[in-house]
């Protein structure tokens, strides 16, 4: 069996796009330290075609709208990071973001924020908050 070619997630990175639609090329910066980030999840959703006839009495289904997932991204409280993602919050508009894999990969989507709430702060725990991205449109992964 050939060596493993998996990565660790340490060196990944979330970004804002700060560079307007259409300008190449694209520029980012990064939002805040994030602890961790559960990437686009997208979907599809199907339709039952199922008719009279259907082949061997079982349903049938087509394949319909996808929808590309949410994002949520955890953060280690800084007063920079915060105040970004409640700059972001506050914008009606779609959003460019991307997440930098360690690979040089990189998975590049827009998205509305809609949220940022807090984790609780507890005595002896490190301050942190989540950012939830709702996708619009469907990610494109590069390969690094």
């Amino acid at each position: 069996m050939a060596a493993s070619a998996a990565t660790i997630g340490l060196g990944t990175a979330f970004m804002h796009r700060t560079s307007a639609a259409g300008v190449t090329p694209a520029v980012y910066a990064e939002v805040g330290e994030a602890v961790s980030i559960t990437p686009p999840n997208p979907t599809r959703e199907t339709q039952d075609v199922t008719h009279l006839k259907s082949p061997d009495g079982t349903r049938e289904f087509i394949g319909t709208l996808r929808d590309g997932g949410e994002v949520t991204v955890m953060f280690n409280f800084t007063p920079a990071a915060y105040a970004k993602a409640s700059a972001l919050f506050l914008l009606d508009a779609r959003q460019g973001f991307r997440i930098d894999y360690p690979d040089g990969s990189t998975e590049d989507f827009e998205g509305i924020v809609t949220g940022k709430p807090g984790e609780a702060i507890e005595v002896d725990s490190i301050r942190r908050f989540s950012m939830p991205v709702k996708v619009s449109g469907l990610p494109v992964y590069t390969e690094g």
